[in-house]
């Protein structure tokens, strides 16, 4: 089958900026290789023979006409689209465009929009929802398609049967180093990144799940849209579907082969990436040869042993990020984090120390207890620690998490539900002490002391490496600068849960 991978161009979204496709919940300040979605591309053209187009707008530049030109002078059986919760507009309208270019395209949505309301994505015959891990399902799905398999037999699958919505089974999680290594020869983009000097870039996935419970926890794309599924058909939720990683030997081989494709440095997306000493050493002993800069996610209390922090300087690795999330202790226990404030300190100043440079995160309002007190001793302990970075951003209880249930039964979401939103911008929740207004009033405080200050501007304009590194910068700096000057969106045009219009 000839298939077409698409990320639709971004004037077909409201706010005219690339939504990213790789952690699901905000626009970002760079846009990054969806390499989720590219497994899946890689998957089906391995296991089902497909001829893949990769079609990445943002990245190769394409407008709204342009895209439109593209379906008309190329022809696809199937579309497969990896709608994340705000992209799920602009994926619809994408697809829209194609079914009017070509009326017997195939249409395949995945991801968490697609999980969470699979009714909003199915219209007619030709258009599917994965459930879920998407894999298995859609390989399962061409086997449909060929004549081979029973659409009813197929787990983790939503499909139109002539009257109504019809769901599988649950899919059950496949074995994570059965998957290829993605492709990145299907990416015809360029992609930047502000915490890495050297470009270009992509990014790298070498694991699913997570061995933790944090309360609010929204991880990467891929484990978001697992957990709905998993969260779904359990009773209660207690726990995280498992943690599946790749071997040493695999991560070696896929960094090899980024290194062999001329990419000078790699965001690994993995939502913690040091499992153990001695996996963590093995892995840098592994890929120090290949002289490629990295950035990774770590928790704080992975970050103690200064000779293991000082193996992964050695091989590449410039910059950790942790999700400290709040500096008072009595938050980080609300939120099931189990970690305290000096397990962040120290991993600061062993990151420091070792000659790796660490990031600190300030999550807001993601206990109920949070108050302007506990904000403003986060805010001074944050500066205090000088990371170059500090990620703010406001808790987004998004359906797969425990802190969902807890705002949904207690009347804190604005609109009574979830609503897609970007959790750097914006915020729907009216928590016990501080409302929505005070908490993105907050936000916009934080990030303007951080970076618009005297001493965040040097910090930023010591690490300009070129010209084009500089107009980047300056790019994440004008959307900044337009964020703390626009009103609230989510108060003056909400989006409401039933957004999604039919296909049809």
């Amino acid at each position: 089958m000839r298939a077409l991978f698409y990320v639709p161009p971004s004037d077909y979204n409201r706010r005219k900026t690339p939504i990213d496709r790789v952690y699901g919940c905000n626009y970002g300040y760079d846009y990054k290789p969806p390499i989720h979605f590219l497994q899946v591309a890689t998957w089906m053209r391995e296991r089902a023979g497909w001829d893949i187009r990769f079609l990445d707008c943002p990245a190769e530049g394409v407008d709204g006409p342009g895209f439109e030109a593209f379906v008309r002078s190329n022809r696809f059986d199937v579309a497969c689209s990896w709608a994340v919760y705000l992209s799920a507009e602009e994926d619809l309208r994408a697809m829209r465009v194609l079914r009017e270019a070509q009326p017997g395209v195939l249409g395949v949505f995945m991801a968490t929009a697609a999980t969470w309301k699979p009714e909003e994505f199915v219209a007619d015959g030709q258009t599917f929802a994965l459930l879920g891990e998407p894999e298995m399902t859609l390989l399962e799905l061409s086997e449909v398609w060929a004549g081979r398999r029973r659409v009813e037999a197929v787990d983790g699958l939503a499909w139109w049967n002539g009257r109504a919505l019809e769901r599988g089974g649950f899919r059950q999680l496949l074995d994570v180093p059965e998957l290829p290594i993605p492709d990145r020869r299907l990416l015809l983009g360029q992609y930047r990144a502000n915490r890495l000097d050297r470009y270009p870039i992509t990014t790298a996935v070498f694991s699913r799940g997570c061995g933790f419970r944090c309360t609010f926890c929204t991880p990467n794309g891929i484990d978001q849209t697992i957990e709905l599924e998993f969260k779904r058909t359990q009773p209660t939720y207690v726990e995280r579907p498992p943690l599946r990683k790749r071997s040493v030997e695999q991560i070696a081989a896929e960094m090899r082969e980024i290194a062999g494709l001329g990419y000078q440095a790699v965001e690994i997306a993995d939502n913690i990436l040091t499992w153990g000493k001695g996996r963590t050493r093995e892995i840098c002993d592994a890929i120090e040869p290949l002289n490629l800069q990295w950035i990774c996610l770590a928790r704080a209390n992975m970050l103690h042993d200064r000779e293991t922090v000082e193996r992964m300087g050695r091989a590449g690795c410039k910059m950790v990020y942790m999700g400290s999330e709040s500096f008072d202790d009595g938050l980080l226990e609300d939120m099931v984090k189990e970690i305290k404030v000096k397990d962040i300190v120290k991993a600061v100043e062993t990151c420091k120390a070792a000659g790796v440079e660490p990031e600190v995160s300030v999550l807001m309002g993601a206990s109920p207890n949070e108050t302007w007190k506990t904000l403003f001793n986060s805010w001074r302990m944050s500066r205090r620690l000088g990371t170059r970075f500090v990620h703010f951003s406001v808790a987004l209880p998004s359906p797969n998490t425990e802190l969902y249930d807890v705002a949904r039964a207690n009347g804190w979401l604005k609109n009574g539900d979830f609503t897609p939103a970007d959790n750097t911008r914006d915020v729907i929740v009216d928590l016990p002490h501080l409302s929505a207004t005070e908490l993105r009033l907050a936000l916009k405080l934080a990030y303007a002391v951080q970076y618009l200050s005297p001493s965040g501007v040097l910090k930023q304009s010591r690490n300009v490496g070129s010209l084009e590194d500089l107009r980047h910068k300056a790019k994440s700096a004008k959307n900044l600068l337009k964020f703390l000057v626009e009103p609230d969106r989510m108060k003056e045009s909400p989006i409401p849960p039933g957004r999604v219009t039919a296909l049809a």
